[in-house]
């Protein structure tokens, strides 16, 4: 009872006559409610756009009025992050759980801080076992630090003040072990902000920090630990284009997140779109068909993730030459809401699609409906202007930039602007990309393709004078080439064919 009487009191001497949360009653709607309906349905994109509808046209973000109304709307949608519904099936069994171990643990902190320790110590007791078998590290430290405080102010119990101590013991090398694989995981990716290209000293760096964490395993099983661990063991092979060990660090990542409560499905995915790649990029399909299977339905649309696996399953078709699939994943993707809020670097990938998927519905190798037929074509140069940072790149993703431009040329018939394209493309090869070059297949393709004005865009021709460059391309097959696989969205032998059907049309024209 005294837990009770405890809660009963603190509710009812700091409780406010109103519950200030936004949508609880909906039958006396405010500016807040409306507030809250127009970032839903995404018709105020910036806060200068808010505040002028609220204040007047006249009106800046900085405007006072607004500043204040924005900041009492804030703390309102704080408020309704306790109130959520985690019975609706977007969440899954972990994601619940922690939902409502963190909030314990939340409240349990503030009933100690006012003094309510018997409250505090009965919702900490009955929090703590679902935390720690979710491996809520950071939640744990908390609770248990709670429960050690009544076996020394309320009772007297040896055994379980010593329980209590040896949680916290191991809660602490837990939470400082995963707090610096986090660190160096955050220190490797922050490179890929803005370029996705080859960098060596990346991978060297990722190499560096896997041995680093390895020889900590012994200390810790921690979830959170162990899951940075194996994301920067992937990442030291990934940058290196090691698919094979990229393939053998997921399974085991896999099998030991399976077993884990603590588990999310968006965290068993992150191993599964690296699989999902690995698997294509060693011409493994059937593999890469079930990582596929298995990525189905583990992610919410419109999320990072959810994104990052419809990206990987676009590549995987790609190559599969399944482009119908390969449309029908973009589509879904593009069409999305939630596309606008990508990060620029990510909006260029699908771009970059967009480009490949331009090039094959041209081709007929995609057929879509008759409404998607009056949407406007690519047009080639809005393709070039439409991915700036990675224009910049000199040796990585532009390259495919590049590429299905000049065959966007040729299938349009500007055999002029294609030549100075393939030129273009000729130069690039020998300023940028070398023999040594991680982009060597790369050079041989665009060295190829420069053939083609050379060869009056005869396609017997052309491929007589690409032969040797062509074979010294295949001699590096695509599974064992150190190249990053976004820069072949689709295999170079694929886009070669795709070339010299074009010459080969019978309305072609020189």
């Amino acid at each position: 009872m005294k837990a009770l009487r405890e809660l009963v009191d603190i509710v009812t001497k700091h409780k406010k006559k109103q519950m200030e949360v936004i949508g609880l009653d909906k039958d006396s709607p405010n500016r807040y409610d409306e507030f809250y309906d127009l970032l839903v349905s995404e018709q105020l994109p910036t806060e200068q756009d808010a505040a002028q509808y609220f204040f007047g046209q006249d009106k800046s973000a900085s405007f006072t009025q607004y500043r204040n109304f924005r900041n009492k709307f804030f703390r309102r949608l704080v408020n309704a992050v306790f109130l959520l519904d985690v019975k609706k099936p977007m969440f899954s069994e972990s994601q619940t759980a922690m939902y409502n171990i963190r909030k314990n643990a939340v409240a349990a902190r503030i009933l100690a801080a006012k003094g309510a320790t018997h409250a505090a110590v009965e919702l900490a007791e009955k929090t703590i076992k679902p935390a720690i078998q979710y491996e809520a590290t950071s939640e744990i430290l908390e609770l248990a630090r709670i429960i050690k405080s009544k076996y020394i102010l309320l009772t007297d119990n040896p055994k379980k003040l010593l329980e209590a101590k040896a949680i916290i013991d191991k809660s602490l090398l837990d939470l400082n072990l995963s707090v610096k694989a986090e660190s160096l995981y955050y220190d490797i990716i922050r490179y890929y902000n803005t370029s996705r290209s080859t960098k060596p000293e990346v991978a060297a760096l990722a190499e560096k920090y896997k041995i680093k964490l390895e020889k900590e395993l012994p200390k810790s099983e921690s979830y959170r630990f162990r899951f940075f661990y194996f994301t920067i063991a992937k990442l030291a092979c990934t940058t290196r284009h090691d698919y094979r060990g990229s393939l053998k660090v997921c399974k085991e990542a896999i099998a030991d997140l399976e077993k884990r409560k603590a588990a999310t499905p968006p965290a068993i995915a992150a191993f599964l779109h690296p699989t999902l790649v690995a698997a294509t990029m060693l011409g493994q399909f059937e593999k890469a068909e079930a990582a596929a299977t298995q990525l189905e339905g583990l992610n919410l649309p419109g999320s990072h993730n959810w994104y990052k696996g419809m990206e990987v399953l676009v590549f995987f078709r790609l190559h599969q030459q399944n482009y119908q699939e390969a449309y029908r994943v973009f589509k879904q993707a593009r069409n999305h809401k939630r596309f606008s809020h990508l990060s620029a670097a990510n909006q260029e990938q699908w771009y970059l699609f967009e480009a490949y998927v331009h090039l094959l519905i041209a081709m007929g190798k995609i057929k879509r409906s008759e409404a998607e037929e009056k949407r406007l074509k690519l047009r080639p140069a809005r393709l070039l202007n439409q991915v700036p940072l990675f224009s910049k790149d000199k040796r990585g993703l532009n390259i495919p930039i590049l590429i299905v431009h000049a065959i966007y040329l040729l299938h349009l018939r500007r055999y002029e602007e294609a030549h100075d394209r393939m030129q273009a493309l000729e130069k690039y090869a020998g300023r940028h990309l070398t023999v040594t070059d991680d982009n060597y297949r790369s050079y041989c393709f665009i060295k190829a393709l420069s053939k083609i004005p050379d060869a009056d865009y005869n396609p017997e021709a052309a491929q007589q004078a690409a032969a040797d460059l062509l074979r010294e391309m295949g001699q590096q097959p695509l599974q064992f080439a150190d190249t990053p696989h976004e820069v072949e969205n689709m295999p170079y032998e694929h886009l070669w064919a795709l070339a010299m059907e074009t010459l080969m049309r019978p309305d072609r024209i020189i």
